[in-house]
């Protein structure tokens, strides 16, 4: 699957748990947030200062701006972040639940920083299923999602 029907397919499906995804359409996604968030960075370290570097209150109008900008797309690609972790989970046989027991690991600090880890390494290495399983056809054979 290409990085272009991989955000369609991503983007489309932002709010639906069930199913399937495949690896391509989590690291097509993941590749597309990494790059956002390498350019607000280096956009906010090259035009958001005032010169001395990325420190407490050396921010300009529009790094301040950007900041905002980048809080507001974080939020918003929370949700559809779950969304294709759990039909990730799904692909590779597991349960959706996982993303919950990662979550609540997020919050003791060592054990969370190498779940975190653990739980992006599971998803970008691990192989789906083949053919169908309890959540669904397999994604690389049966692939007909239909875009309006």
């Amino acid at each position: 699957m290409g990085p272009i029907l991989a955000l369609k397919l991503h983007f489309t499906r932002a709010f639906d748990v069930t199913g399937r995804s495949r690896r391509s359409e989590f690291i097509w996604a993941t590749l597309f947030y990494g790059l956002i968030l390498a350019l607000v960075v280096f956009l906010i370290g090259t035009v958001g200062t005032h010169g001395q570097g990325i420190e407490t209150g050396t921010l300009n109008l529009f790094g301040k701006v950007l900041i905002g900008v980048f809080g507001v797309l974080w939020i918003g690609s929370v949700v559809p972040w779950i969304t294709l972790s759990i039909r990730r989970f799904h692909d590779m046989g597991q349960t959706g639940w996982l993303v919950a027991l990662f979550f609540g690991l997020y919050f003791i600090p060592i054990i969370g920083l190498l779940g975190a880890i653990g739980q992006f390494l599971w998803l970008f290495f691990g192989s789906g299923a083949a053919g169908t399983n309890a959540y669904g056809q397999d994604p690389r054979h049966e692939f007909r999602y239909e875009f309006n």
